[in-house]
């Protein structure tokens, strides 16, 4: 179990950064990819750092339940999508 005394601030520093209303992630080569667009600064600025807290957590060890779905977009074609979760 994780709790709140587990966590530091440089927890949540990492490459996903927020610029307004869209959540970025930086590839470390010079490019940036934008994966998601919220409804106002806050929350993307909170999705950022939620992504960033969930990367050090993973590299850190600790063992994620995932849980995939599949969908069919408009072109008919399958996705998976990947719901991450701590256990």
């Amino acid at each position: 179990m994780i709790t709140n005394d587990m966590i530091h601030d440089e927890d949540f520093e990492g490459n996903y950064f927020s610029d307004d209303v869209a959540v970025k992630y930086d590839l470390q080569n010079g490019k940036i990819n934008t994966v998601a667009f919220c409804i106002c600064p806050k929350t993307a600025e909170d999705m950022a750092k939620s992504l960033n807290l969930l990367d050090h957590l993973e590299q850190d060890g600790i063992e994620l339940k995932q849980q995939a779905s599949e969908q069919k977009g408009k072109d008919g074609k399958r996705s998976h999508r990947i719901n991450r979760r701590l256990l």
